[in-house]
């Protein structure tokens, strides 16, 4: 794929965000090459509402937590998840 092309990507979201999203589970379509952060960001463009709960989320990619300038692949699922407190 040529840089400029979009892809989709499928991303997860569990407890508040996926409340305020009402979903657990997205598509979110971006631009190539494309980084965690342009997921982040497109999600925050379509659910501005929910802007500050999306910086709160933890990404994560194969079972890794990824930092949003990490680029991703094709077939990657990213997952948002939201911090968790308690002993």
């Amino acid at each position: 794929m040529s840089p400029g092309n979009k892809r989709t990507y499928a991303v997860r979201v569990n407890g508040k965000l996926a409340e305020e999203l009402a979903c657990s589970r997205l598509s979110v379509e971006v631009t190539e090459p494309a980084t965690i952060q342009d997921i982040i960001d497109e999600i925050k463009f379509r659910y501005p509402d929910s802007a500050n709960t999306i910086l709160a989320a933890i990404p994560f990619c194969a079972g890794n937590h990824k930092s949003p300038n990490e680029k991703i692949s094709a077939g990657q699922e990213i997952t948002l998840l939201m911090p968790a407190a308690g002993g």
